[in-house]
């Protein structure tokens, strides 16, 4: 690719509105995927932490301690913190459509190499049209490196509390099955080149909060359109396109059941994929939309299957999991079945409890905006325990 000739007055305009920001962010989308050097070079440089959009996970490590994760339905509580307490946000190969809904007052850079991108969604108080790999490039080497500013400090802080409270979460099947559990599962059994084809609904949130995209892990989604079914095809055409990766289709029950008879296609052309079936008998995104809007669960709700004996009836090898130990069995067996060389599909039967996910698109902690009652009542309903207020954090 031929280099472009980046404006160093550009350049330098960023890199005085870094030096002068108390909580400055950078949030990647997927123009920064061939950039994750750049992006880690820059976030430890100038300790500024790092979001992507959904699509983009993985363009900074999932296991960086700058990584916040991704804001929204699909986010996490410390990139909806750091957003919310932003006074300087860099958009960077993205033309993110909710940074509308973002908080007024603070200043806006966008680097962008589409024209037609540029103060699309909000006005900016910086536009740049550039490769965002390049301009990161040139910003790189200017100034001095900023030491790791309380801002920082709190918002690792942050995310290593929700990290440990996915945990916590996963550990306890004490009354079911936890969806959490069962993608710690995948990640701890993932391969390090691992595809995944992600379906659509709360088998998604899961996912993107905790899979590892670390290394050379792969994953595909559908972006902006919902399209349930998903998950199904694109591990076909991850297998297809990356014959030696392991792949994973990760889906719920009802976006499963919409494709499900192409799990013979697998058996047909001897597709080792792990589909993963995410039980819950409902259409768990679309319930959470109705909670919220007080409305009656029409048409939500499902009776489950036994996708374990309906792989097993095409061909396919099917595993049911119920709690940890099975769970733990499960993975224990397909690990031997890789190591033998299989050639049929999987299929995990994850039976997990039906709960409605925190919802971090709007996160009502922060104890300077909100009353304790607020607060308290918002935690109750997420099952949000053991995480401080990002603002509490700053605090200390």
């Amino acid at each position: 690719m031929t280099e472009q000739v980046i404006d160093p007055k550009a350049v330098n305009d960023v890199y005085e509105m870094i030096k002068t920001a108390k909580h400055p962010v950078l949030w990647a989308g997927l123009g920064m995927k061939d950039a994750q050097a750049e992006v880690i070079a820059f976030s430890e440089k100038f300790s500024v932490p790092v979001l992507t959009t959904a699509p983009a996970t993985g363009v900074i490590p999932t296991d960086h301690p700058n990584f916040m994760g991704s804001r929204g339905r699909l986010g996490t509580k410390p990139a909806f913190e750091v957003t919310q307490a932003a006074d300087l946000i860099i958009l960077a190969g993205t033309n993110y459509p909710f940074s509308r809904f973002l908080p007024q007052g603070i200043k806006f850079v966008q680097i962008n190499n589409s024209l037609a991108d540029l103060g699309k969604q909000r006005d900016v108080d910086l536009a740049i049209l550039a490769d965002g790999k390049q301009f990161f490039k040139a910003l790189n080497q200017v100034g001095e490196a900023i030491p790791t500013t309380p801002f920082l400090k709190a918002a690792q802080a942050d995310k290593r509390n929700w990290d440990a409270w996915l945990d916590k979460v996963a550990d306890d099947d004490s009354d079911g099955l936890t969806p959490e559990a069962v993608i710690r599962a995948i990640k701890d059994n993932s391969a390090d080149d691992a595809v995944f084809g992600l379906d659509v609904g709360n088998n998604l949130m899961w996912a993107i909060r905790q899979l590892p995209f670390n290394k050379q892990q792969k994953l595909t989604m559908s972006s902006w359109f919902g399209t349930m079914g998903y998950g199904l095809p694109a591990a076909i055409a991850g297998k297809l396109s990356f014959p030696n990766s392991q792949v994973f289709n990760i889906a719920g029950d009802g976006g499963f059941s919409m494709v499900m008879q192409d799990l013979l296609t697998q058996v047909q052309y001897d597709m080792p994929i792990i589909n993963v079936v995410l039980e819950n008998k409902a259409f768990g995104f679309i319930q959470h939309e109705k909670i919220a809007a007080s409305q009656e669960p029409y048409g939500i709700n499902f009776i489950g299957a036994d996708w374990a004996g309906f792989a097993d009836s095409m061909g396919a090898i099917g595993l049911k999991v119920t709690d940890l130990a099975s769970l733990k069995a499960a993975f224990a067996k397909i690990n031997e079945l890789q190591q033998s060389g299989n050639t049929k599909p999987i299929l995990i039967d994850a039976k997990i409890k039906n709960v409605d996910p925190a919802d971090t698109s709007f996160m009502p902690i922060d104890p300077t905006q909100f009353d304790q009652a607020t607060i308290d009542s918002f935690n109750k309903t997420a099952n949000l325990f053991d995480q401080p207020a990002l603002q509490d954090l700053l605090d200390e």
